[in-house]
């Protein structure tokens, strides 16, 4: 964590061309309660998504299940909810504190019975896109897979040269035709203790599709352009790799 504090200060400075956007994001890791399923979870977290648009919040929930996700005895799945800013973070927040209760008695009718699971860790972080290479919805899987990292600058690296090199190797992969995929940077901000790490980025892809050209090719496209990791091992080591299939449940931003 030893640069932590300067990489959110950095993050927070950066021009716009650094970053295609920031946002905020909460992960709550969460543990299925006897006799529920994920489609009890689904549910729970659409009807979430009918009291945020009642009240009128800026704010996206997804659900995560381990593909190759390492140690879950802790956990069955991972809710990812963002918004698009702080103030939109703290306004939905408040809303959950002070509305949802009394929402959810009025409409208990349409709500799941009973909690579907219980989180037992929660944390936010700053939500940074780098960059994308988007393809058109009709074109997307429901079910999408994700990948996160844990890395750490090297002494003298700078989050502006990283971002740099992100989008020299994004016109590289373009050219190569690679579609369907993006990278994000997630940077600790509240809920964190100890941080061995100064970041995490995540890729996805948009469809299994992308994810498997992109696998089958890739080894051929590091041989052609060697500098792709070679410059990019220059700045940042990350370790701790993990899978997961996202599901985006709601969408209020």
């Amino acid at each position: 964590m030893k640069q932590i504090f300067f990489l959110i200060a950095a993050l927070l400075s950066m021009t716009v061309q650094a970053q295609e956007y920031e946002a905020r994001s909460e992960f709550f890791f969460c543990s299925l309660n006897d006799g529920k399923t994920m489609a009890d979870v689904v549910a729970q977290s659409e009807t979430y998504g009918k009291f945020s648009t009642d009240v009128g919040t800026k704010y996206a929930q997804a659900v995560m299940t381990p593909m190759h996700g390492g140690d879950t005895s802790d956990y069955d799945y991972i809710l990812w909810g963002t918004w698009p800013d702080g103030e939109a973070m703290y306004e939905e927040w408040g809303s959950y504190a002070n509305q949802y209760g009394g929402w959810s008695a009025s409409n208990s009718s349409t709500s799941p019975d009973g909690e579907a699971g219980t989180c037992n860790r929660s944390i936010a972080m700053f939500n940074s896109a780098v960059t994308h290479n988007r393809i058109p919805m009709t074109e997307r899987d429901e079910k999408q897979p994700v990948q996160f990292v844990q890395c750490t600058l090297k002494e003298g690296a700078t989050m502006a040269q990283l971002y740099a090199q992100a989008e020299a190797n994004k016109e590289k992969m373009d050219k190569a035709g690679y579609e369907g995929w993006g990278i994000h940077y997630f940077f600790p901000y509240l809920g964190f203790e100890d941080v061995e790490y100064d970041f995490v980025q995540m890729n996805h892809w948009y469809s299994y599709e992308a994810r498997g050209q992109m696998a089958n090719t890739w080894g051929d496209f590091i041989e052609k352009n060697p500098e792709v990791e070679a410059d990019m091992s220059l700045l940042v080591s990350c370790k701790n790799a993990n899978s997961f299939v996202s599901q985006l449940i709601f969408n209020n931003m």
